[in-house]
C-alpha cells in the first residue's frame, strides 16, 4: 500500500525541519512492506500543485499530521483533495488526539488516529489492503459510508522503544535541510514526561493512556548510539540536539549513555533539561561528553504563576542554581518563557524578565501563551470565558485571550520589551567575546 503523509508548517516562524514523528511512522511502515512519501508544505501551495502531487503519487491512504495551530490548513488541503480524489484521509497528531470530535466532524476527513500511530496505521493498511472491517481498530475513529462514527478504544503504548526502527530521514532532502537551515540533527531517546505541567499536553496524554502501559519510556543507550552512528555514516554534521522532554532525568541511563557517547563521538550537543533534576555533578559529566548548551523552561519568574497556574513545582532559587551549575561548567543557557497566561500582570512579566537578568542566559525565548485543548490552563480559560479569538499560527506574536489582569496593549508592550531584553543579553555575550553556540529549534 502507498501512504502519502502531508505536513503543514505555515506561518509558524519555525525553520523547515525534519518531522520526527512522521519519520518514525515512515520507517515503521516501510519495514512492514508499505511505500511512503511526504508532502511538506512550508509555504502555502496552489490547489493545482496540491492536486498534482497527489495525482502523481496516487496514494492508497493520505495521512495528515496536525497540531491545533495548523488545523485550518489541514482542513483546507483535505477539502481540496476531496474535490478530485476519493482516497481515504486520516488525520493524526496532537489535534486529532485531543479534538477528535471536531476532526471527525470535518466531512473531508474519514478517520482520525488518537495517540501513538505505529501499530494502528499498520493494522489500518492491512485491512484496507485485504478489504477488512475498519470499524474496530484500536486508536482509530472512523466514519462509514452512511456517516456513522465508530469511536474505538485506545490500545496499549509501545512498551519497548528499541523495537521501533530509526526514523526515516530520507523522507525529506535531509542534507539540504541541514545546510539550508544551519541546524543540527535531532535525536529523541524517550517518549513521555514524568511531569504534569498545566500548559502542556503530556498530562492529558497520561490520562488518555491510563492503564495502557508505562507512559515514560526510554530507548536503551546502545540503541541511541546505533542511530547516531548510522546518521554519521550518511551525513556530515558538526553538532546535535536531543529533544527529550527532560534529558538526563534518569541518572543511571544518563551515566551509561555518556560513557558510550564520549568513547565514540566528539560532537558538541544541546538538550532540554529540568532544573529540579540537575546538579553540578551531572553537568560536569555531561560537559565532559560534549554538552555545550541547555534549553531550560523558566516559563514564569513569578512563583505563584509558575506553581499555581502553570503547575511547575520548582522555585526561582532552584532554577537559578541549575543555571549557575551549568554556567560554572562552561555550558550555555537558553531559557524558555511564556507570557499571557491567566492571572498574568505587568508585574509578573517584570518578574520573569528580572529572573532572566539574574540568570543571564545567552538567549531567552519568549512566546505568547496559547491555550491548547485538554490542558489544565485551557480548562481554566474556558471556565473563565477568556478565549476571544481564533488560534494564530504562531506562538510568538498574538494572544487569543482577553485577560482581566492585564490589558492587551500592556501585554503586547511587555512582550516586545521581553524580546528586546533577549536581544540585549545575546548582544552583550557576543560583545564579551563569547562564541555563542545556539542550536536552531
Amino acid at each position: 500500500m502507498k501512504v502519502l503523509f502531508v505536513y503543514h508548517n505555515i506561518g509558524t516562524k519555525n525553520i523547515r525541519h525534519f518531522p520526527y514523528g512522521i519519520g518514525t511512522l515512515s520507517s515503521f511502515l516501510q519495514e512492514n512492506g508499505h511505500e511512503v512519501d511526504l508532502l511538506y508544505i512550508q509555504d502555502d501551495i496552489t490547489e493545482d500543485e496540491l492536486l498534482g502531487y497527489v495525482g502523481t503519487y496516487n496514494p492508497d491512504l493520505i495521512g495528515f499530521s496536525t497540531v491545533t495551530l495548523q488545523w485550518e490548513y489541514t482542513k483546507r488541503s483535505a477539502r481540496i483533495i476531496k474535490t478530485k480524489f476519493q482516497v481515504p484521509i486520516i488525520c493524526g497528531g496532537a489535534h486529532s488526539t485531543f479534538m477528535t470530535e471536531e476532526v471527525m466532524a470535518e466531512p473531508s476527513i474519514n478517520m482520525a488516529c488518537v495517540g501513538e500511530g505505529e501499530y494502528a496505521l499498520l493494522e489500518l493498511l492491512s485491512r484496507l489492503e485485504k478489504g477488512g472491517d475498519l470499524a474496530s481498530i484500536p486508536n482509530i475513529w472512523v466514519k462509514n459510508e452512511k456517516g456513522k462514527l465508530f469511536r474505538n478504544e485506545i490500545g496499549p503504548l509501545v512498551g519497548d522503544l528499541d523495537t521501533l526502527p530509526f526514523p526515516d530521514r530520507k523522507i525529506v532532502p535531509y542534507a539540504e535541510l541541514l545546510q539550508e537551515s544551519k541546524t543540527e540533527p535531532v535525536f529523541i531517546t524517550s517518549r513521555g514526561c514524568p511531569y504534569n505541567c498545566r500548559f502542556c499536553s503530556n498530562s492529558a496524554i497520561k490520562k488518555l493512556y491510563r492503564g495502557k502501559g508505562r507512559y515514560e519510556r526510554q530507548r536503551s543507550p546502545e540503541n541511541v548510539i546505533r542511530e547516531i552512528r548510522q546518521l554519521r555514516a550518511e551525513h556530515e554534521f558538526s553538532s546535535m540536539n536531543f529533544y527529550d522532554e527532560a534529558f538526563g532525568f534518569n541518572r543511571k541511563w544518563l551515566t551509561e549513555f555518556l560513557e558510550m557517547y564520549k568513547k565514540e563521538f566528539a560532537y558538541p550537543f544541546a538538550c532540554f533539561i529540568r532544573a529540579e533534576t540537575m546538579d553540578r555533578e551531572k553537568f560536569h559529566l555531561m560537559r565532559e561528553a560534549g554538552l555545550t548548551l541547555i534549553y531550560l523552561g523558566v516559563e514564569s519568574g513569578n512563583d505563584q504563576i509558575r506553581r499555581e497556574v502553570m503547575g511547575r513545582k520548582v522555585s526561582n532559587e532552584r532554577i537559578i542554581q541549575a543555571c549557575r551549575d551549568a554556567q560554572a561548567e562552561d555550558i550555555q543557557v537558553w531559557t524558555f518563557n511564556i507570557v499571557g497566561v491567566p492571572g498574568e500582570t505587568v508585574q509578573s512579566i517584570d518578574d520573569t524578565m528580572e529572573l532572566n537578568r539574574i540568570i543571564n542566559p545567552h538567549f531567552a525565548s519568549v512566546s505568547m501563551y496559547q491555550p491548547f485543548p485538554f490542558t489544565g490552563i485551557y480548562d481554566d480559560c474556558v471556565e473563565q470565558g477568556l478565549i476571544k479569538e481564533h488560534y494564530s499560527t504562531s506562538l510568538y506574536d498574538n494572544s487569543i485571550l482577553e485577560l482581566p489582569t492585564i490589558s492587551r496593549a500592556d501585554l503586547d508592550k511587555k512582550f516586545r520589551e521581553f524580546q528586546e531584553l533577549s536581544l540585549e543579553m545575546r548582544t552583550r555575550h557576543e560583545q564579551n567575546g563569547d562564541k555563542i553556540f545556539l542550536a536552531d529549534i
